[in-house]
């Protein structure tokens, strides 16, 4: 071959080298792929390390919990660690076998914090804080990201008391103090989910249910025990048991005066707007046999705004009585229909009402109230304790959201409990107070924000919903705890 014909061949294979795109391609198709497999692994991996996140948090939540109520139960931090670690282990998470501190743990590191180091707990000793930390590997992210060779994966829970006021307390120290009954094909439903029912009950049956029990309250303590029966029991949150009594709200905040006052005798009720039942003392030695210091069985009756006293009771130990499906008893306004402008020592004006149960004699005779009751006793009742305090004449000191009050210290024991009934036409907003007696609450009856039920006892079956009273009621309340998730 010439030296020319040798100088084509070789320019010949160089450009069909050149034009060759196949190798090419495969590098292309090459790169792609691990730029598919590392895109692919962003997507895929973030999920995978999502899901042990979730796992985490339910073990941290677990282990906070765990701790926490060891902590109530005057465990010591060493104990603490121990039974939090292993309730954080039976809920998947697998630790070097001690307990850390800090908020930044490492891998595998089960980090237990008393008071938490951050949150708004930090200064509660009694709340624990669990921080939980995870090494997850990469493996298909790290083709695009080669730096990121594993991520930290932590979680945090804090678990203590959290304190809910009472809108339900139960004053007896011995005996059932609340029983809630559920029967006849129905279930008794307590919608409490955001304040507290108390017993002060030393007794190994203090808070007892029977029947088909439904109860949602942010908190439940009795002084003793609890005695659970019937189907369909749904208590939240279990009972706290044990619990250390609580002070009466109200002992010696109300204080009041019959002297002066001269009599209306026993008032039938009725006259609706042209003829309202006026604030004043009722009773005296008309209430006996079937005569209550106020029977309001039938018609329409406004009652005017200020205090009722009750001087004694019938022979069912009732005070009040209100009653019949065509009985509607309603509030008057001051200034209206036939009711006087009264004013405080502030020269306040007092609307709504506060009925007294007493007594005028050395003998104890202050009766209950009844309101409604079951079947077609379902009178239509709308009554609201006072706006303002009222604190005249002399001696007088009673707080503004009292709506039902029986004096203590007159307080027939002995047949002078109290029911309110009915149905869903009976509302009250307001205290009511029965510090030595029973209350039954029956049906549905409807309660405003600002009421509180407060008795020696309690009897409980229907439908009962209560809340927190408001700020600005002015309603005294106790405090009851439950151990809970609080971050």
């Amino acid at each position: 071959m010439t030296i020319r014909a040798a100088f084509f061949a070789v320019r010949h294979m160089s450009r069909r080298f050149v034009r060759d795109e196949r190798g090419v391609i495969l590098a292309i198709v090459a790169v792609m792929i691990t730029v598919l497999l590392g895109l692919a692994g962003l997507a895929f991996e973030p999920g995978l390390w999502y899901m042990f996140r979730r796992y985490d948090q339910s073990a941290a939540d677990v282990a906070a919990l765990s701790g926490a109520l060891e902590r109530a139960a005057g465990k010591s931090d060493t104990d603490i660690c121990t039974l939090a670690r292993s309730a954080a282990r039976l809920n998947g998470f697998t630790d070097p076998g001690s307990c850390a501190t800090g908020l930044t743990p490492g891998a595998g590191i089960f980090s237990l914090n008393r008071p938490p180091l951050s949150g708004a707990y930090t200064t509660s000793a009694d709340a624990v804080e669990i921080v939980l930390g995870r090494q997850q590997n990469t493996i298909l992210a790290r083709a695009v990201a080669p730096t990121l060779t594993n991520v930290m994966i932590r979680t945090r829970a804090v678990a203590g008391r959290k304190n809910y006021d009472s809108c339900l307390v139960a004053l007896n120290t011995s005996g059932q103090a609340i029983t809630v009954n559920g029967g006849g094909g129905s279930t008794t439903n307590l919608n409490m989910s955001s304040c507290s029912i108390i017993s002060n009950s030393t007794s190994p049956d203090s808070f007892r249910t029977t029947g088909g029990v439904q109860i949602q309250a942010g908190a439940i303590s009795t002084s003793g025990g609890t005695k659970i029966s019937g189907t369909s029991n749904t208590i939240s949150p279990p009972v706290t048991t044990g619990a250390a009594g609580v002070t009466d709200p109200y002992a010696g905040k109300i204080t009041y005066s019959l002297s002066g006052l001269t009599t209306k005798g026993c008032s039938p009720g009725g006259g609706g707007t042209s003829k309202p039942l006026q604030p004043g003392l009722y009773g005296g030695s008309c209430a006996k046999s079937s005569t209550p210091p106020i029977n309001l069985a039938s018609g329409t009756t406004y009652l005017c705004p200020g205090v009722y006293y009750l001087d004694g009771e019938d022979n069912k130990g009732e005070a009040l009585l209100i009653s019949g499906s065509g009985t509607t008893v309603a509030m008057g306004t001051a200034g209206a229909n036939g009711c006087p402008v009264t004013l405080n020592s502030k020269g306040e004006t007092i609307n709504g009402v506060t009925i007294i149960a007493t007594c005028s004699t050395a003998s104890k005779c202050g009766g209950g109230f009844a309101v409604g009751g079951t079947g077609s006793n379902t009178p239509t009742v709308n009554l609201s304790a006072p706006t303002v305090v009222i604190d005249k004449p002399a001696g007088v000191n009673i707080p503004k959201e009292i709506l039902f009050y029986q004096d203590a210290s007159k307080a027939d024991t002995s047949k002078g409990n109290s029911t309110v009934g009915g149905g869903s036409g009976v509302s009250l907003n307001g205290v009511v107070y029965l510090p030595k007696t029973e209350l039954d609450l029956q049906g549905n009856a409807s309660f405003g924000a600002c009421t509180e039920l407060i008795a020696g006892s309690f009897g409980l079956n229907g439908t009962v919903s209560l809340s927190r009273p408001l700020t600005g009621c002015g309603v005294n309340t106790a405090v009851a705890a439950t151990i809970s998730l609080v971050e």
